[in-house]
């Protein structure tokens, strides 16, 4: 397994290095510059020139692809226009953000959407099945800015039970425990929102991975030695059902990382997606970059956890 593991990392470089290439290719040959949309009577041409002559703008493409490779080797992934700071210190400051919103939500999803699916598929065309099937459909297909908006809109307006934006109360000046349940206080639109819509395909995915491992001939073997159904279903067959529930939950997990753009922007959550927003209407070359290289990196490596997992869940998987 070490072996292996050593290899995939080996691997993720020259992938790494491909993917590098396209997105800062992509981003530097865009149309407009960082300045472009900056409003000042103040700001003539002349100035304009001068700051894009001192960020290199006018370089040749292979000259800025590798004078940026050369300082992201060493740690430095260059400095944002936007914040007028280093880009690693705006990344890390929002990244919390992100890793805490992510996991809660997707701990959440996971622990209510396999456990519907396992029922749903032991219960198949039951009333619980259609009912869990019709809230799956729902979940699929209603697009995450329309559910978010959704919610603000009822239980933020209407009822006025959660706050619609951001993490914390503005001027509310709150510390310690107070401060601690504000911030849950305006975390649960956005987990709600996450949490619902991989909820769905979770459930979808538990309950035809269950049908389809409790028709095997080992399940009914065990049923017909007098085996428990709580321990056939739940020890048996969940545990050869998770693979490709682990696939998908991997998958989630990468993807919430990189920052849900559509949920922290209508929520002004201030992570990864919002941070991704703001450096792309504003051009800030430097950061979108780095942002994105970190959302691929992300997405490697959620890829290369999953089949770390499927080796100890199923030993009949072996890495050479």
């Amino acid at each position: 397994m070490r072996k292996y593991i050593t290899r995939r990392l080996l691997l993720m470089i020259p992938v790494l290095i491909g993917i590098s290439i396209i997105i800062f290719s992509l981003i530097n040959l865009a149309p407009g510059d960082p300045y472009s949309s900056m409003i000042d009577p103040n700001f003539t041409a002349a100035d304009k020139e001068n700051m894009l002559n001192a960020i290199g703008y006018y370089e040749p493409l292979p000259v800025k692809y590798v004078k940026w490779v050369s300082r992201a080797v060493q740690g430095d992934l260059g400095f944002s226009i936007r914040y007028k700071e280093p880009v690693v210190s705006v990344i890390m400051r929002s990244y919390g953000n992100t890793i805490f919103l992510t996991l809660i939500s997707l701990s959440i999803s996971v622990l209510i959407a396999v456990p519907l699916g396992v029922i749903s598929a032991t219960h198949k065309y039951s009333v619980f099945d259609y009912i869990v099937t019709v809230f799956s459909f729902i979940g699929l297909s209603i697009p995450v800015f329309f559910l978010a908006m959704l919610m603000i809109k009822f239980l933020a307006f209407d009822l006025d039970l959660f706050p619609i934006s951001g993490m914390q109360s503005i001027g509310s000046g709150y510390t310690g425990i107070r401060s601690f349940f504000d911030h849950l206080h305006h975390m649960v639109l956005p987990i709600a929102v996450l949490g619902l819509t991989n909820m769905a395909s979770l459930m979808r995915y538990t309950r035809s991975s269950m049908l389809e491992v409790i028709t095997q001939d080992y399940i009914r073997t065990a049923r017909a030695k007098g085996v428990k159904e709580r321990v056939v279903i739940y020890r048996h067959a969940l545990k050869n059902a998770l693979i490709p529930i682990v696939t998908v939950v991997c998958m989630s997990l990468g993807y919430m990382m990189s920052g849900a753009i559509l949920t922290e922007t209508v929520f002004v959550w201030p992570g990864m997606g919002t941070l991704v927003y703001q450096a792309i209407l504003n051009r800030d070359y430097p950061l979108v970059t780095a942002s994105t290289m970190l959302i691929a990196f992300f997405i490697l490596a959620s890829n290369l956890l999953a089949d770390i997992l499927y080796a100890f869940l199923d030993p009949r998987i072996k890495y050479n």
